[in-house]
């Protein structure tokens, strides 16, 4: 019997392998087609959810923007081109309040809809509704955008401190501090905390003062008012 060389054994085993990956494809043809059809449908869905997420964001940043619009419209008879005018302050907020529903149901778990939640609250503030404002800004809040989120604990804060809940307004004051945003950072949250704490705890609204009085931040003017107002002077 001849000796194969190694090269020849290679070469054999090679064939071999080869042949039972086509006799196997042959024999699974139609699972090998699905197996493809399988990837080519995966890209295109991915595609599709990608695309569609684009024409959701789009649609998001328009919806919010008129929203935004009816919210800052003005109660006025006169003529305003190119701004949204109100005869009254009731059809300011009904409109408003219908538009920011629509925004809350079309685009839930998204960052429009934690908006939504927002504006409503502060509509509600408006309107002294201040019981009904808690859940839709404490609902802002919990959304994934922080600034939304931090501009929300402030609202509740102060929703909080009008309802003379002054423990639960320190709390939400000092979430921000520890968890300041760009919107709302740490030196605005201290200064609103020793606000709220003037006539309870003039001692710590001091204390508070005075630290971002010595931080020389953008807080410091209003800082030293509300310290010459403390002592009197």
């Amino acid at each position: 019997m001849a000796r194969l060389s190694r090269k020849q054994l290679k070469h054999d085993r090679f064939v071999e392998e080869v042949g039972e990956q086509v006799h196997f494809l042959a024999e699974h043809r139609n699972q090998a087609l699905a197996a493809v059809g399988v990837v080519i449908v995966l890209a295109v869905g991915a595609a599709a959810f990608f695309s569609y997420q684009r024409s959701q964001d789009q649609a998001g940043r328009v919806a919010l923007f008129e929203s935004l619009r009816l919210y800052h419209g003005a109660v006025t008879a006169e003529q305003r081109p190119g701004y949204i005018t109100f005869a009254t302050t009731g059809e300011r907020v009904r409109r408003t309040t219908e538009s920011l529903e629509k925004l809350r149901t079309d685009f839930a778990g998204r960052k429009e809809a934690q908006a939504a939640d927002y504006y409503l609250g502060l509509l509600n503030i408006e309107e002294e509704k201040l019981d009904e404002a808690k859940p839709l800004l404490e609902s802002a809040i919990s959304g994934a955008d922080p600034i939304y989120g931090s501009l929300a604990r402030l609202a509740l804060a102060d929703v909080l401190r009008r309802q003379d809940d002054v423990e639960g307004a320190k709390s939400q004051y000092q979430a921000l501090i520890d968890n300041p945003s760009s919107v709302v950072p740490a030196s605005r949250a201290k200064l609103e905390l020793a606000r709220s704490l003037t006539e309870k705890d003039p001692a710590q609204a001091t204390a508070l003062l005075e630290e971002l009085v010595a931080e020389g931040g953008p807080a410091t003017g209003a800082a030293s008012l509300t310290l010459r107002k403390i002592r009197g002077s």
